[in-house]
């Protein structure tokens, strides 16, 4: 199995259950999702993932002439990690999970980039559009409640939804078992 293949089955795993909830108990889906930006222990958990990933990214990634900075920013991520759970709480789960976005298509593109199939763009455009759904929820973190509001605003139209993605993820899950 490629990396790509690898990269697209997992993404596929990750989002079908959480659009599958959207299809199947959209109460709770809706309950949840409007929870999310102000849940502070997902706020926690996706903020240490998302410096977790940074650290190890610095740990692997060439500097050049700032490689005598690698130990001191990555002994001073955990601080930093802390620092941030402390004073930037307000909006903190959205912008964490924006963070991650942002590194997510790293791997995706590295994978992606020789790969023979045309079916390699799915996973490109994918790639970017995480990133730039990523940075504008590091930006603007109001803008997920606000998509959240037209996605979720009544049953139907998560279930509606929900569908879409169920059918993204698996797309995913087949592109990675049968092109990848």
């Amino acid at each position: 199995m490629s990396e790509l293949a690898k990269y697209s089955v997992a993404m596929g795993a990750v989002l079908a259950p959480l659009y599958l909830a959207m299809v199947i108990a959209p109460a709770v889906a809706l309950k949840g999702w409007r929870a999310f930006p102000r849940n502070r222990p997902m706020a926690v958990i996706l903020s240490a993932i998302s410096f977790a990933w940074v650290g190890w990214l610095l740990h692997q990634t060439p500097m050049g002439r700032f490689e005598t900075l690698r130990q001191p920013i990555t002994l001073s991520l955990p601080v930093v990690c802390v620092l941030v759970n402390i004073f930037s709480s307000e909006l903190l789960a959205p912008r964490a999970l924006g963070g991650i976005m942002i590194l997510v298509p790293a791997p995706l593109l590295a994978a992606a980039r020789w790969h023979p199939s045309p079916w390699r763009y799915v996973m490109l455009v994918l790639a970017y559009a995480l990133v730039v759904k990523g940075i504008a929820l590091i930006l603007s973190p109001f803008l997920f409640r606000r998509g959240m509001e037209r996605i979720v605003k009544d049953v139907a139209t998560c279930r509606a939804w929900g569908g879409l993605g169920v059918a993204m993820a698996l797309l995913l899950i087949v592109l990675g078992l049968t092109v990848y």
